[in-house]
């Protein structure tokens, strides 16, 4: 019976994240294309301390657990490195035609899944 119930209940915490996943890397750059004229969040399981961009083509903020990402000029092209508690992750912004809206930023290594609780 507990075997059956978890079964019905996979498919509920697996739909608690739609979206694109890419890892967190501090060895390559992960490529994140930036639609004109839109923004795109970058969410990480914890608050980014702080986020480096190379050039200025690119208006980024900080809220909460998400980057917001702009480009404000046609053909941007740069990298990113953003610092989280205990590690950074490289990432490879390019200004396109386009792109997605949120991404969800995920560590290979890390095996926790988060799930939350609305009442």
């Amino acid at each position: 019976m507990t075997n059956y119930i978890l079964l019905i209940l996979f498919p509920i915490i697996s739909k608690a994240e739609i979206g694109k996943k890419i890892s967190c890397d501090e060895t390559k750059s992960q490529v994140v294309r930036v639609q004109m004229n839109r923004v795109l969040t970058l969410n990480f399981l914890s608050p980014p301390k702080d986020a480096i961009p190379g050039e200025s083509g690119f208006d980024i903020k900080c809220i909460q657990n998400d980057l917001v990402i702009k480009s404000i000029k046609t053909g941007a092209n740069t990298n990113l490195i953003v610092y989280l508690e205990n590690r950074r992750c490289f990432f490879h912004l390019i200004s396109s035609l386009k792109g997605d809206e949120s991404l969800f930023v995920r560590d290979k290594k890390d095996t926790s899944i988060e799930v939350k609780y609305e009442k």
